[in-house]
């Protein structure tokens, strides 16, 4: 199911007295790169013709929904159900369900809200978080997916086609103003000789955790932002992989690394780039051969209560059930569970074989 960029307005009376009364909230943070599949799955939960929703948030993370579940949930019967989103990144997103920290969320009219989040997506383990978060600070940890990462480029930087580990590593710190010409990554024609400029995520993201992990890079990358006219400043990184996404579709000379929902959104304007030779494919991943990838955790707080851990139950379900993760809104971003040929232990740790 695609979510359509909308507002329903509830009558004012009765919609501000039912969203109040909910039997059942819960707010879902984390992961960006994992964002389009939870929004696609939390609608499928709700009775049909029940659901009223806020969509409209143009940063594409405070999201609301409310309805009844009662055909999903017989036991919530009649009783409004509420979902709020607040996608942070993965480890912003586990770090504050750990803490309790309110986070911006928003009501059916669009109205500013704060609440603590029972749950959270995250692309990376607990232990990658900043600072380390034990997993004993979870009342539950599972894996609802596969997410792969991919170094894209825009469509000026003619000639560049792969980055070998070195070059990646390198562009992490030497990228932007006086630094790494194009030429030195292949690149040719007459912006070869011009800097490229690394463009990334910030510190929380599970994407960023996950690529320079599996880089090896460990210290601060030089990151760099564009403005509106194209030109270039150093930067802490971006709070979401679409704007990374929208920042190097915009700069000519940008490469940056997102998950494949959000290239998506860019493909007219930029190309995905090999890694150590081996362009990104699903197949790829599920067999060993590029390692840009992580699990898709879902983490909840201690002390959830019995009906919110019904419901988040319900949501996990829906995104690991092999028909889904079989769909083509699911596999054209994703790697199901179900073909994984290899698995891992850690964020960038040893690829070892499931089947033998």
């Amino acid at each position: 199911m695609k979510l359509k960029t909308s507002i329903i307005v509830l009558a004012a009376a009765g919609g501000l007295s039912t969203v109040a009364h909910s039997q059942v909230q819960l707010t879902v943070t984390g992961s960006t790169a994992f964002r389009s599949v939870v929004l696609d799955r939390i609608p499928t939960l709700f009775d049909s013709g029940s659901l009223q929703a806020n969509t409209s948030d143009t940063g594409k993370q405070k999201y609301f929904f409310t309805g009844t579940m009662s055909n999903l949930i017989p036991s919530f019967g009649s009783s409004p159900v509420t979902i709020r989103s607040s996608f942070s990144g993965s480890g912003s997103g586990m770090t504050s369900v750990k803490n309790g920290t309110l986070l911006p969320c928003i009501n059916l009219d669009g109205s500013p809200t704060n609440l603590a989040a029972e749950v959270s997506f995250s692309d990376v383990y607990p232990a990658s978080a900043s600072p380390s978060i034990p997993a004993s600070a979870f009342s539950q940890r599972v894996e609802v997916g596969v997410v792969g990462f991919v170094f894209v480029k825009n469509n000026n930087l003619v000639g560049i086609t792969n980055l070998t580990r070195e070059q990646a590593i390198l562009a992490m710190t030497a990228s932007g103003d006086g630094g790494m010409p194009a030429s030195f990554l292949g690149g040719t024609g007459g912006g070869a000789v011009n800097p490229i400029y690394m463009i990334g995520r910030d510190s929380g993201s599970g994407t960023r955790i996950t690529v320079e992990k599996d880089l090896g890079f460990v210290g601060s990358p030089n990151l760099w932002q564009t403005n509106g006219d194209g030109t270039y400043s150093l930067g802490t990184g971006y709070d979401s992989g679409g704007k990374v996404a929208n920042a190097i579709a915009g700069g000519t000379q940008s490469i940056g690394y997102v998950g494949l929902a959000d290239y998506a959104s860019v493909s007219n304007a930029a190309t995905t780039l090999s890694y150590e030779g081996i362009p990104y494919a699903h197949g790829n991943v599920a067999a060993g051969m590029y390692p840009m990838w992580g699990y898709e955790h879902l983490v909840s707080k201690v002390g959830i209560s019995a009906n919110q851990a019904t419901l988040r139950d319900k949501l996990v379900a829906s995104i690991t059930n092999s028909t889904y993760q079989a769909s083509a809104i699911y596999s054209n971003n994703f790697v199901s569970l179900s073909d994984m040929h290899v698995k891992r232990g850690a964020d960038g740790g040893t690829i070892t074989s499931k089947d033998f």
